[in-house]
C-alpha cells in the first residue's frame, strides 16, 4: 500500500513538473514583408518611430488653437 502511494505520489510530482507554461513561439506579423521578400522597417521600429514623432511633436501648437 505505501509503495503504491509512493508510486503514485512520484508520478503526480512528475507531471507538475513537466506540465509548466509553454514559452510562445517567436512569431513575425506578415505586415512586415514586401511582396518582393524584402521587410518594412517602419513596421519592424513602429514604436521607436512613434516615441520619435511624439517627442517632435509635444511642445508643438495647433495651428487652430491660439
Amino acid at each position: 500500500m505505501r509503495q503504491c502511494i509512493r508510486l503514485l505520489g512520484l508520478i503526480l510530482i512528475v507531471l507538475l513538473v513537466s506540465c509548466s507554461d509553454k514559452d510562445e513561439p517567436n512569431r513575425v506579423p506578415l505586415d512586415q514583408f514586401n511582396i518582393d521578400n524584402s521587410n518594412d522597417y517602419r513596421y519592424i521600429f513602429r514604436k521607436t518611430i512613434q516615441k520619435e514623432h511624439w517627442e517632435e511633436n509635444r511642445y508643438k501648437k495647433d495651428e487652430f488653437q491660439e
